[in-house]
């Protein structure tokens, strides 16, 4: 029993370390509400914006999908592959949204 509660509490810490730690590396991670999709968001959108732009936007997911659709066309975006763009519209539309 005690092998186990240590084994579990190891387990918490090491993930609890790597968040911290990711957002002592990637301060404005921090920003970004926990979710799945948090991590592609920020180093898709932190490449060429402050994450603060991003999340002060508030986009509905019709608008997060036209913002992702213009990024492409016109700002030089690399095209994502369709889960990608899938994980990182619904992060956005559920955890930086108007909605």
């Amino acid at each position: 029993m005690i092998r186990l509660f240590v084994f579990s509490w190891l387990f918490f810490i090491s993930i609890a370390g790597s968040v911290i730690g990711q957002e002592e590396d990637e301060p404005e991670m921090a920003l970004l509400p926990q979710g799945e999709g948090r991590e592609e968001v920020f180093y898709l959108c932190s490449a060429c914006h402050s994450i603060k732009t991003v999340v002060q936007q508030r986009l509905s997911r019709d608008m997060w999908d036209k913002t992702l659709d213009y990024m492409v066309s016109d700002q030089g975006m690399p095209e994502l592959e369709t889960e990608e763009r899938a994980q990182i519209l619904n992060y956005l539309s559920t955890h930086v949204s108007i909605e």
